[in-house]
């Protein structure tokens, strides 16, 4: 008489087969992982430079001439932001110089993230 091997997988081919399938729902999971801190870094910088442009607006009004100014994180929607005017030494076409041009430069911090932001401004 024939022995038949019973149909079915065996406890070897079981554990196999689920070693295999841990490896790739880790291997999805630290990929999910990834893709979701990426998206928060994003979302952060993204609401940084909404906040240097919104300071900038704020400082084309009024600029920070007598020094710098700073704001802390809780007074600012969680960011620490700088701001200073240093005076440029222009001169026009002839030689002349140009007064009331300022280099603003803004900066903004919030954990590891910092951003920063430069323009030239007008203030007579």
């Amino acid at each position: 008489m024939m022995n038949k091997r019973a149909s079915g997988f065996t406890l070897f081919e079981v554990l196999i087969a689920l070693a295999v399938f841990a490896m790739a729902v880790t291997g999805l999971a630290m990929a999910l992982e990834s893709i979701v801190q990426t998206a928060l870094e994003a979302r952060q910088r993204t609401l940084s430079r909404l906040e240097l442009e919104s300071r900038l607006a704020y400082d084309m009004v009024d600029p920070p001439i007598e020094g710098d100014r700073t704001l802390s994180a809780a007074e600012n929607h969680g960011f620490n932001i700088t701001e200073s005017a240093t005076q440029e030494n222009l001169e026009d076409g002839e030689g002349h110089p140009l007064t009331g041009i300022y280099r603003l430069k803004i900066s903004s911090k919030t954990g590891n993230n910092t951003d920063s932001l430069e323009t030239l401004i007008y203030h007579p």
